[in-house]
Parts: structure tokens; C-alpha cells; sequence
């Protein structure tokens, strides 16, 4: 079927048998009266045993070795969320354990070192007297610094959870935790899930028992929220162990005791209660993403390990002001690049490549997606530095940018990343045959219909299953992210009783269906423009997820809307 903005595909589920949310399940592939409670109602206690990540048992048994001998330990973090995130929660644990101030952490500049271990921070490690680092969150490509840690005798963990080389190179280390090593792994945590099952693993040797003590159990729990929140922000699936993670932080999250934490949900203002993984994505990530695109992330990571009281609270009004002015650069940059775009037509082309040294390279990945928004093609945007350009790269479902990229690796200084993300840098010189090969490959190997914005809905439905009852039992599927997005129901031939435009300029639709003993309020943001093809009374069909709407303490039901077809004829 086609709608207004996109072709809409058969639903997985055609029954209207059974309460909407069990055939929403069903139609996930979780069959069973029991699977169903168990994936409402996850249970901590089913999360992966650290048995099963492959080192993580020897990697906290090394920890723990060098921690009672009184060697020095540094944690090597990334600038991101995901980096900040597990930074802090391995070092809270081990302060925990040693009952005094966790190991140093040192955070990579994005700008002047870039992603990764490098060998001349390992040097200067050692030279620091430093006997033992564990990266988090990234080192699984660092074969280079790796052989720098063993030529200068310096003991390196690795934690992450990116893709290794392409040439299967891995670094020679005394322990590399990684979930996707050895086999097809249950769960493909985050770089904070990998440091926390580490942490866990150490607690247990530190305990002397799989039962750990009292105070670093306790430690576990509260980490959560600070997991939650690395784990939502780096976009993994959000299946099995990222699930539980996700779901028991965002529970505890309210209730957390972490300063920085604190504070930052007060800039935010924050809800203290009904958290869902929206406050992450939309609040609390992009704020601590916004350290590492324009300053140093070291401030965010000394925010959430050890600033409280007014320090605390300065931090993150700075860390505030950061993602404002983050926000602002963006907004310019996404301006100007979509303005190229649309002047040069190069929506022609299947992947759009653009360069400007003027552009903040710290910003351009979340530029690049928005421009996806807008023109629904593989994006790449790079920022001038020197004879050097820096970038990130941003794709749509079925086409991997990370195998687009490895195609002309050999164009490229470096690169890394996943199938929807990336990061690359070229030499300016090889520019434009970089430009050519890919958009080359882009053209021969994504299908037209690739190209065409989609939207499956996961079952049909009748207007009158629009209760906050059932809104409140969609809501416990959650959280919602890849992996595990939020439910898409259709709705047939339901009758148009009022609509309107509102927002700046009358962005959006405020619609509602029915009649006026069952009206239910719709809305469909940044589509306003579609209003006047709407009249009362007009029978038309919709594609929406069904959500909680809380305005002046009364909560209802109300539908977001992804899509509407209009009446044939």
C-alpha cells in the first residue's frame, strides 16, 4: 500500500484474535504464554553469566592480581557515551574494592588523537610508571599499540565491542574481552555491557566467591543506570542481556545516588519517575556525547566518578551549555550540507559524499544522519583538517557502510566502525577518487528499492484496542530501541473528526479519529503540511504506535503516526 510518505508492507500479524500486545509478541517470534511473561517481566537474574563473555574471567583475575600487589592500573576510555559510560562504571567498582579512589582514567582527544589505543599514549604510560591499562570501549583494532605495550613490558586488557580488521588481526594482549570473538554471542553488548560483566567477573575474584560481597553487589546494582544509559546511547540491539540491562537501569535510575548523575537530570529536567529510553536518547546521551564533539570527555567522565555538591552541579550546567551549542553547530551544518546537496542534485546518486573544512568534525555523524532524514541515502560528510580529512559516515537499512568503506580501504588512512556507522579519514589528495569508488560501489550494490522510505507494521487492529490500558502494556515491552523497536499497529478505514496544525509555523498534525463518544488524538510530527488533504468525515487508513499522553496529571492514550493513506479514488 502506499501512503502519503512512504510504501507500507504487509503486517507481520493479520489476526485481530487475542489482546493486541500478545499478537504484537506473537508476531515478534515470542510464542508462548511464558516467553510472553518473561519478556514483559525480565528478570536480572537471567542476564549472562561473565563466564560466557570470552577473558572476561581472566581478565578480572589479572585486575584483581595487580590491584592487591599495588600496581598502578589506568583505564584507556573513548569519547562517546558508550566510553564515558563504561569508564566510570569499572571505575566505581574497583574503588569499591580497594575502598579508596578509583584507578586514573585518560580519554583519547577526539580531535588530535582520534579513536582508539595509540602506541605513543601506551609510551607515555609507561613512562608514568602505569604497570597495567584496560581499554573499554574500543582496542579490538589496535594490534600496533598492543605490540608497544609488550616491546616496553606494559600489561594491556582489551574491552570492546567493535568489529575487529578485516586481515582477522587481533591484538597480542594478556586478555581481550569481546563478545563476537570466539563464536555468535547471545548478547552483542555495548562497550559499558562488556565493562560491566567485566567488573562483575572481578567482583567475584575480589570476593573470593561467585557470591560477591555485600558493598560490591550493592556497587553492581547501582551501575545499572549509568549501563542503561551507555547501552541506549550506542544504539545496540536492545535483545537478551542489553535488554535487562537497559530495562532494570532505567528502573533504577530515579532512585540513583551518582552526583553527576543527579545533576544532570536536573539540568534536564528530568522526570523522576515513568523513564524510558527516550530520556536517554534525547536528553541524557546527547549531552554526554557533546563533551567529546566540542571539548574533551574527560569532564564528563570526572562528573560521573568523583565531582558532587556545587562541582557537580557546575559540571553539568556546562556540559548543558556544550550540548546548546553542540545543537547550534548542528543545525548549521545539517543547513549547509543539505543546501549542497539538493544545489549539486546529488540525490542522484545513491550515496551522498560531502566536504567542508569548515564543517566541526566532532558533529558531522549526527549531521549526516539527519541529512538521511531528508534525502534517505547512505551519507558521508567529512571536515578539512591539514591534508587530512576527518568524518563520520551514516547508512540506511540492508546497506553495510562499513563493508562500502572496507571496498576502498586501500583509499583511506583509517577507518572503523559498524554496518549503520562509521568513521573514516582520507588524505585530500585521494579525495575525489575515494568519492568515486564509493559512490561506484553505492550504485552497483543498493536496489531501488532500498532507496524508498518503508514502514512494516507489526499487526492490523480496530480503533476501539486504543486504550490507555493497553498504551501502559506497550509500554512494558520496552525499552524500545534497535533490536527492539517500539510497536507499529494499522488501522483501517477510521473516519476523520477533526484536524489541525500546530507548532512553529504549523510544523505538525494534531488529528482526531472517530466519533465523539470515541475520539482519540493522533499526531504527526513535521507533517503539517499534509493537513488540508484531510476532511471531516473522510474514512482513511493509518500506520501509528499507540503511546501514553500525560498533559496536567491526566494520562490517555493517543497514537504517534508514522504514515497515512488516503481513501482511493
Amino acid at each position: 500500500m502506499q501512503g502519503l510518505t512512504r510504501v507500507w508492507k504487509e503486517p507481520t500479524g493479520n489476526s485481530t484474535e487475542n489482546a493486541l500486545v500478545s499478537r504484537i509478541l506473537t508476531a515478534r517470534g515470542i510464542i508462548s504464554a511464558e516467553e510472553h511473561r518473561s519478556f514483559l517481566d525480565p528478570k536480572l537474574s537471567t542476564l549472562e553469566d561473565p563466564s560466557e563473555l570470552p577473558d572476561a574471567e581472566k581478565a578480572g583475575a589479572i585486575l584483581c592480581e595487580y590491584l592487591r600487589a599495588g600496581k598502578k592500573v589506568l583505564i584507556y576510555g573513548d569519547y562517546d557515551a558508550d566510553g564515558i559510560t563504561a569508564s566510570s562504571v569499572l571505575y566505581h567498582v574497583i574503588a569499591t574494592a580497594t575502598k579508596k579512589p578509583g584507578p586514573p582514567i585518560y580519554i583519547p582527544n577526539r580531535m588530535s588523537e582520534g579513536y582508539g589505543i595509540n602506541p605513543e599514549a601506551i609510551e607515555q604510560f609507561a613512562k608514568d610508571g602505569i604497570d597495567l591499562v584496560i581499554s573499554v570501549d574500543c582496542g579490538v583494532t589496535a594490534v600496533e599499540a598492543a605490540e608497544k605495550a609488550n616491546e616496553i613490558g606494559l600489561t594491556l586488557i582489551v574491552t570492546d565491542h567493535h568489529r575487529p580488521r578485516d586481515d582477522g588481526k587481533l591484538p597480542d594482549c594478556a586478555a581481550l574481552v569481546h563478545p563476537g570473538i570466539d563464536e555468535e554471542p547471545k548478547t552483542l553488548f555495548a562497550g559499558v555491557g562488556v565493562a560491566y560483566q567485566l567488573a562483575w567477573a572481578f567482583a567475584r575474584t575480589w570476593s573470593g566467591s561467585q557470591q560477591v560481597t555485600k558493598e560490591l553487589s550493592k556497587c553492581l546494582l547501582d551501575m545499572l543506570p549509568l549501563v542503561a544509559i551507555g547501552t541506549i546511547a550506542d544504539m545496540v540491539p536492545l535483545e537478551n542481556g542489553n535488554r535487562i540491562l537497559a530495562r532494570w537501569g532505567l528502573q533504577l535510575l530515579p532512585s540513583t545516588t551518582n552526583a553527576g548523575l543527579l545533576a544532570i537530570m536536573k539540568q534536564l529536567d528530568t522526570p523522576k519517575m515513568k523513564l524510558n529510553s527516550s530520556h536517554i536518547s534525547f536528553g541524557i546521551a546527547p549531552l554526554l556525547n557533546a563533551v567529546g564533539r566540542l571539548a574533551h570527555a574527560a569532564k564528563a567522565v570526572d562528573l560521573l566518578t568523583h565531582l558532587d555538591g556545587p562541582l557537580a552541579e557546575s559540571a553539568a550546567k556546562a556540559l548543558a551549555d556544550l550540548n546548546r551549542k553542540r545543537q547550534k553547530v548542528q543545525r548549521d551544518i545539517i543547513e549547509n550540507a543539505i543546501e549542497q546537496i539538493e544545489t549539486e542534485k546529488l540525490y542522484d546518486n545513491k550515496i551522498i559524499v560531502l566536504q567542508n573544512d569548515d564543517w566541526n568534525r566532532g558533529v558531522v555523524g549526527v549531521a549526516a544522519g539527519k541529512c538521511i532524514e531528508t534525502h534517505y541515502r547512505p551519507t558521508i560528510l567529512l571536515s578539512g583538517d591539514g591534508d587530512e580529512l576527518v568524518g563520520s559516515a551514516r547508512s540506511i537499512e540492508g546497506f553495510s557502510i562499513f563493508d562500502a568503506l572496507s571496498s576502498c580501504e586501500d583509499l583511506l588512512l583509517k577507518f572503523g566502525g559498524h554496518d549503520m556507522a562509521a568513521g573514516l579519514s582520507v588524505a585530500r589528495e585521494n579525495y575525489d577518487a575515494f568519492v568515486s569508488a564509493i559512490t561506484k560501489y553505492a550504485n552497483e550494490n543498493i536496489k531501488p528499492e532500498q532507496l524508498i522510505k518503508t514502514v512494516k507494521p507489526d499487526v492490523i487492529a480496530i480503533q476501539k484496542e486504543i486504550k490507555y490500558a493497553t498504551a501502559v502494556e506497550i509500554e512494558k515491552m520496552g525499552p524500545f530501541g534497535i533490536g527492539n523497536p517500539s510497536p507499529i499497529v494499522q488501522f483501517s478505514k477510521v473516519r476523520v473528526d477533526s484536524v489541525s496544525t500546530m507548532g512553529n509555523g504549523g510544523a505538525h498534525m494534531s488529528l482526531q479519529i472517530g466519533t465523539s463518544n470515541d475520539r482519540i488524538r493522533c499526531i504527526w510530527w513535521n507533517n503539517g503540511d499534509y493537513a488540508p488533504k484531510l476532511i471531516r468525515g473522510m474514512e482513511i487508513d493509518v500506520v501509528a504506535k499507540i503511546k501514553v499522553n500525560e498533559f496536567r496529571g491526566r494520562r490517555t492514550a493517543e497514537l504517534d503516526l508514522l504514515d497515512i493513506a488516503l481513501p482511493s479514488g
